[in-house]
């Protein structure tokens, strides 16, 4: 079996911390390694540097909550579609609830909400299935129905269905195993095809199992009756063998929303190779694309002979683009295992970074992710400079520390959720919602900061955009904010996730980070979004953004958002002398400068951005 996700935190607080050079985010406490078992462990290391980032939402008023639970584990790591979306305007949403006896709530099961196009329901006060399950993938089937996939983890998979969303009584059925002394778990299920009639499902036989030579293999079936049968059946399919990888953990995949008879599934489990298989007809024939290139494929934990590699954290999504082409994000999370025949490893949960990639680019592999677990300058990794850095963790205008960090066995910036979408240029636009530390907002009992709910888009251009916090307003001053599924539809992001006072779940690591409470599940809408640059509504003004990283060493980016036209950078030194200016032309979205600063003086200097008759000046520092 492969052992992974299991932490022991320690903390080992010092006065000689407190002397530290300290700059970007702050060092305030060191997590170590202080005995080692099958455990999942880190150590923190010295903070980098980061600039302020004031973006964040007006007050919205109070959550949309469609639900509760207080079995609070939604996902071992990449979380399962619970939301869909309908194009008349209707939504359903499911997550694994369980009210009695907690932590364990032997009445857990699916909870399910609707949104008819006026208002949701009311919460649900019992499981969808009629008996115990968890890890709840949700799709739509049919052509007005709706299907959910759990596991029991006695045996066979349940699936609930009703040929029309919102109503009537729920039908069932089930998938039973391939082998007897083996359950299926941690499934994921999607449908595709016309009407979403065909049912595709991933799962894992057996937690330890081996199967056709792999320990925990991840299988493929389908079927296009309703689940009567299924072909292929448990089927490994070709590039996931025993000759291609070890097995895989627990819910360290994911399926995309497909776009007709294409669909696909991302595998990452942070360390052996990370991969899509995708299809083009509907599930009868594959092929593998490799997005990360691992320096051990075959690894499971065993060899203790990895040296600190820069990887994923398990948490990943994947999204099929109008040409068919696959977009992936995950979690950058960095992994060594120095202690061979232990069937663990270890990871650095102060690893910050959410990294994006697309079939048009090279795989990446630890020297382009970097194994620095926060770097001092992210403009130097090369997903930096390639435009892969999706987002990391920005210091805020008050220049709060981290003060802890709950385990979730996640990167700083992590659970990400991944839209397409099309301006009205045809541009495909990149949207990311993950959960990330919060910075100034900080759980006084756990000593531990909270987490929220973060965007960053990009044109796909190599930039993206400053993070926003969609839950940092006035309500969630105390809201740990976490499991995010989101879908694209009718000019929104839907979003669900879930939301209570603590950092951290009551369930991991063993024991839980805290006593189970009371949890809600939330609705959150994101309108609209983008539709694109057009002819008729070009702005007047510029918006400069502050320069990153800041202060700066090698090199520091500008970006400025500007109609069509020239757009002017001049660099001026403390005694007003030019040091630097250029020049590039706006298509209309705006451009980005890249300033290289190895030859400037340590100190001070102003950066002014003119457009026609408008000009911005903001300060930046080299160091």
């Amino acid at each position: 079996m492969i052992m992974k996700r299991l932490l022991l935190f320690v903390v080992a607080l010092s006065f000689g911390l407190t002397t530290m050079a300290q700059k970007g985010l702050k060092q305030q406490q060191l997590f170590k390694t202080v005995e080692k078992s099958k455990t999942i462990v880190g150590d923190y290391q010295a903070p980098y540097e980061s600039t302020p980032n004031p973006t964040v939402t007006a007050p919205k008023g109070q959550d949309i909550v469609v639900g509760n639970t207080f079995y609070d584990l939604q996902s071992n790591s990449t979380v399962p579609r619970h939301i869909w979306a309908w194009p008349d305007g209707t939504i359903g949403t499911v997550w694994t609830r369980g009210i009695d006896n907690p932590p364990g709530c032997p009445d857990r099961g699916t909870g399910y909400n609707y949104y008819d196009g006026s208002a949701w329901g009311p919460q649900p006060t019992e499981r969808l299935e009629p008996t115990r399950t968890g890890w709840p993938s949700y799709a739509a089937y049919g052509e007005n129905g709706e299907i959910v996939c759990a596991h029991t983890g006695t045996g066979p998979l349940q699936f609930s269905y009703r040929e029309n969303k919102g109503t009537g009584d729920w039908q069932f059925f089930q998938i039973e195993s391939p082998v007897n002394d083996a359950e299926l778990l941690w499934p994921r299920m999607t449908t595709a095809g016309e009407n979403h009639n065909t049912i595709h499902l991933i799962t894992l036989v057996g937690s330890g199992y081996t199967y056709e030579g792999l320990t925990q293999a991840l299988t493929y079936s389908r079927s296009t009756d309703g689940g009567q049968t299924w072909d292929p059946y448990m089927q490994i399919l070709d590039g996931m063998t025993s000759d291609d990888m070890a097995g895989v953990g627990a819910d360290d995949y994911a399926w995309a929303v497909s776009r007709g008879d294409t669909i696909a599934f991302v595998v990452f489990g942070g360390v052996a190779d990370g991969f899509v298989m995708k299809s083009f007809d509907n599930g009868d024939t594959w092929e593998k694309v490799t997005f990360y290139q691992s320096p051990d494929p075959f690894f499971d934990g065993n060899g203790g002979d990895l040296p600190r590699c820069g990887g994923g954290d398990g948490y990943n999504d994947v999204q099929i683009d109008k040409d068919g082409n696959v977009h992936v994000v995950f979690g950058r999370q960095i992994h060594i295992d120095d202690t061979p025949d232990d069937n663990s490893w270890s990871y650095y949960p102060y690893t910050d970074g959410l990294v994006y990639w697309n079939e048009t680019m090279d795989p990446l592999d630890t020297a382009t992710i970097g194994n620095a677990i926060i770097p001092d300058d992210w403009s130097s990794l090369p997903i930096y400079q390639n435009g892969q850095l999706a987002a990391y963790t920005h210091e805020n205008e008050n220049g709060d520390s981290i003060v802890g960090v709950a385990p979730y066995y996640g990167s700083l910036t992590t659970m990400g959720q991944l839209a397409l979408t099309e301006d009205a240029n045809g541009t495909t636009i990149a949207t990311v919602v993950y959960s990330g530390l919060a910075l100034g907002f900080v759980n006084d009992e756990l000593q531990q900061n909270y987490r929220h709910i973060y965007k960053v888009q990009s044109e796909l251009d190599g930039n993206w955009t400053d993070p926003e916090d969609l839950t940092g307003d006035v309500f969630h001053l105390a809201s740990e904010c976490v499991y995010p599924s989101m879908m694209a539809q009718n000019g929104t992001f839907h979003v669900a996730y879930e939301t209570d006072g603590l950092p951290g779940n009551s369930l991991q690591p063993s024991g839980g980070n805290h006593s189970p409470v009371d949890n809600n599940i939330v609705y959150l809408p994101i309108s609209p979004y983008p539709v694109g640059v057009k002819e008729n509504n070009a702005v007047s003004t510029i918006e400069v953004g502050q320069n990153r990283p800041n202060p700066a060493t090698t090199k520091t980016i500008i970006n400025v958002k500007a109609p069509k036209g020239d757009v002017e950078l001049s660099v001026t030194n403390m005694l007003g002398q030019e040091v630097y200016r250029t020049q590039r032309s706006s298509n209309g979205a705006g451009v980005q400068f890249t300033v290289n600063v190895e030859d400037f003086n340590t100190g001070v200097y102003f950066y002014t951005v003119k457009f026609g008759e408008n000009s911005v000046t903001k300060k930046m520092i080299v160091k």
